[in-house]
């Protein structure tokens, strides 16, 4: 994990979605209320050409936090219940359903997240014509899962927009994982597994994902302990530097940035947005926002 020493204050913007409508908007519960609304905009186009122009001591950018769909702990959660899987359930490796630890995408979850790539982000990018300049993930494997399901119907509708080498690079942060609670399901498993299921793996559309991991990227976990619960503060100063490292990573020109995480890191993200709270966001769902990022 990388510690940084803040260099930049970032806030999101009000006036482009529903879920921050104005300066005194309050928070939203998601299973009730659309967030992702374009309340003063026709479409994503005329919403992106609307985002402040760069300055020399200011970036503006337009993001996507997309929540991992249903992962196998998901599913017991919904099985056994929330009492049931915080007193029991959560601190077992899994079930006969399925592995908890370091868990990937159920069959629900798969289909999930297929359709927010149809009915989310394929319409986003068929308006804006452009894919996302960078994209991030959480090294956990639902939410590499997540991509690939999510992002292949895009890139297989819009192959004019690839790379020459129909290679996309997503930049892995282990300041983007989840909660780092006591419940194996935010263990990661070692990296060369990872490394041998989803390296350069080949979407449906033809497209090969390459994950770029930070230099010097540790073997094993060095972040989940089965004893010591990472505080909501703590949690918040990780998130702070995962959006630090985020944001120092691209460059002026790239506006249009994708970040598949986790429920806590998007409720994090939003704390240090100073973006109105969305609740109950659900497997597979995203929240957008526009993002005012100052040099200091």
């Amino acid at each position: 994990m990388t510690i940084f020493e803040s260099r930049l204050e970032f806030k999101a913007l009000p006036g482009f979605f529903s879920g921050y409508a104005t300066e005194d908007s309050g928070e939203i519960d998601a299973r009730y209320h659309d967030h992702l609304g374009l309340i003063n905009h026709r479409n994503w186009k005329e919403l992106y050409k609307s985002i402040p122009r760069d300055t020399e001591s200011h970036q503006y950018k337009l993001i996507i936090l997309a929540r991992h769909g249903q992962g196998y702990h998901n599913a017991a959660i919904a099985r056994y219940g929330r009492e049931s899987w915080n007193s029991k359930w959560c601190y077992l490796n899994g079930d006969e359903h399925g592995e908890w630890l370091d868990s990937k995408l159920t069959p629900v979850g798969q289909e999930e997240v297929k359709n927010t790539g149809l009915s989310t982000l394929l319409p986003m990018v068929d308006s804006l014509q452009i894919l996302p300049h960078k994209c991030f993930s959480s090294p956990m494997r639902r939410c590499l899962e997540t991509f690939t399901s999510s992002w292949t119907h895009v890139f297989q509708e819009h192959k004019e927009l690839l790379p020459e080498n129909n290679t996309v690079n997503v930049k892995i942060f282990e300041n983007l994982r989840e909660d780092l609670n006591t419940h194996p399901c935010n263990e990661r498993v070692d990296h060369s597994v990872s490394v041998s299921e989803y390296q350069d793996c080949k979407m449906k559309s033809g497209t090969s994902v390459h994950w770029e991991y930070e230099p010097d990227y540790p073997e094993k976990d060095q972040l989940w302990s089965p004893t010591q619960a990472e505080s909501k503060e703590e949690l918040d100063k990780r998130i702070h530097d995962g959006l630090t490292q985020v944001f120092e990573t691209v460059s002026p020109t790239d506006k249009f940035i994708s970040i598949t995480c986790h429920s806590r890191v998007i409720e994090s993200s939003l704390r240090n947005l100073k973006h109105p709270m969305i609740w109950w966001l659900g497997t597979a769902q995203v929240v957008c926002a526009v993002v005012e990022i100052t040099k200091r």
